[in-house]
């Protein structure tokens, strides 16, 4: 059987585009730090042998296991094995799109918001409808290729229709089992979580979780693949984000969201989005 045609590996969209669909089959290990993006992913599982973190939570997926990542929840996938090939598929899209293709009784955003609810990310499909959707996908890879007018429309439709179809198939998952570790590290990342807007420091995080200093800077970077820092700052800049969406003017985001300068806010805001913070609420179309 022909191997299908896979698009350029990209951790985040192209400018301008609605949705991408990807396919991957790994030899090697690629290197994945905890990240976010500001569309949604859908992921499905094939084969090898990983282990997954959303949010804190920890999960080791198995053949048609498949993860919802609304906007800006952070998440890796760490190789555990790397003589066993990594297969997966997953599809991004933007709010926008998927807006485009609901229904007044079904609200595509709002569907995929209520299953993440409680941080239940992690769904199963079963065998049958999992080969469906990866047949699906690979159609919707290979008309890509032609960006003729009416290829484009027919791509369209079969995006909205591979969505539609995964999230009918996604059913609820008994809770996986996790770790003492496990726990415990989810219990941090959501501690810093609640208090990323206040002048969190590294003695406020050893005097909660009654831990030493350089055990939990030493287990968290092995956790996450970032600095606690390097996270904070993530963190720290989505809810910037989400003020000057709400119409929250850049300078006072900057002090809502924990900086304690403009000029400290304005650096790590472009390095993560590419644009400033005044250019960021122009963008949203906020005055």
């Amino acid at each position: 059987m022909e191997q299908p045609r896979f698009w350029e590996r990209s951790n985040q969209m192209p400018p301008g585009r609605e949705f991408e669909a990807y396919h991957f089959v790994d030899t090697v290990a690629q290197p994945v730090y905890y990240h976010n993006h500001p569309h949604y992913e859908i992921y499905f599982y094939i084969q090898g042998h990983s282990r997954i973190v959303v949010e804190g939570l920890d999960f080791q997926p198995v053949r048609g296991d498949a993860l919802i990542y609304p906007p800006g929840i952070m998440h890796r996938n760490v190789h555990l094995d790397t003589e066993i090939p990594y297969e997966r598929f997953y599809f991004f899209a933007r709010r926008e799109f998927l807006q485009s293709i609901s229904a007044a009784d079904y609200d595509i955003p709002g569907t995929i918001e209520q299953m993440t609810l409680n941080d239940q990310y992690y769904f199963h499909v079963e065998e049958n409808d999992l080969n469906q959707l990866l047949t699906m996908t690979d159609q919707v890879i290979e008309t890509s290729q032609d960006r003729s007018p009416a290829a484009k429309l027919i791509n369209r439709n079969q995006m909205s229709i591979l969505l539609i179809r995964a999230l009918s198939m996604m059913t609820s998952r008994d809770e996986q089992p996790q770790s003492e570790y496990s726990r415990g590290m989810s219990n941090l990342i959501h501690y810093i979580n609640q208090h990323a807007m206040e002048p969190l420091t590294l003695d406020d995080l050893a005097g909660a979780f009654y831990a030493s200093k350089f055990y939990i800077l030493r287990e968290f970077k092995k956790y996450t693949g970032l600095s606690i820092h390097q996270y904070l700052i993530i963190r720290r800049i989505l809810i910037a984000q989400e003020l000057i969406r709400q119409g929250v003017k850049p300078k006072d985001a900057c002090l809502q969201c924990g900086f304690s300068d403009y000029s400290s806010f304005y650096r790590a805001f472009r390095a993560r989005t590419g644009v400033s913070p005044e250019q960021y609420r122009q963008n949203t179309g906020k005055s």
